[in-house]
């Protein structure tokens, strides 16, 4: 059974961080990423045969491609809008595993009606790296719509 968390929880049972835990740091380090464009501070986070699915239909297998299709979903929809932003609050929920993130994000341009981009990411650990991490969108076909009209 899914178990809900903080993005700082510490699994107190065996008082080692949980992947919910490496989770958050790799969030928290994906952001001063997006502000500084460092990306080699995330290769900590994967495993050297990690894949990625961004939701737009392509597919990043190893590090460092992982890593630049990471980098270039920022620059082609984050980079180009005004703003963006949470709708609501995450939900984040371990199994396993996999840690599931379901959110709802804002992004804004001037001149363009706002996206509300809708969906999860699954990011599946093995000894505690990511091997594998997928973003799956309510609607994949309006994102890329949007984000090609930047």
């Amino acid at each position: 059974m899914p178990r809900a968390y903080s993005l700082l929880n510490i699994d107190r049972e065996s008082r080692q961080m949980s992947n919910l835990t490496g989770f958050g740091a790799y969030a928290a380090d994906f952001e001063t990423s997006l502000l500084d464009d460092d990306w080699s501070r995330l290769e900590q986070y994967f495993a050297p045969d990690a894949s990625y699915r961004p939701g737009d239909g392509s597919e990043a297998n190893g590090r460092d491609a992982v890593l630049e299709a990471l980098k270039h979903s920022v620059n082609a929809l984050e980079r180009k809008s005004d703003s963006r932003g949470l709708v609501g609050e995450p939900e984040v929920t371990e199994s396993g595993d996999t840690i599931t993130l379901k959110f709802s994000l804002k992004y804004t341009k001037a001149g363009m009606p706002d996206l509300i981009l809708s969906g999860y990411e699954t990011v599946q650990y093995a000894d505690g790296v990511i091997v594998k991490m997928e973003d799956v969108f309510d609607d994949p076909a309006g994102m890329v719509a949007w984000r090609n009209s930047l």
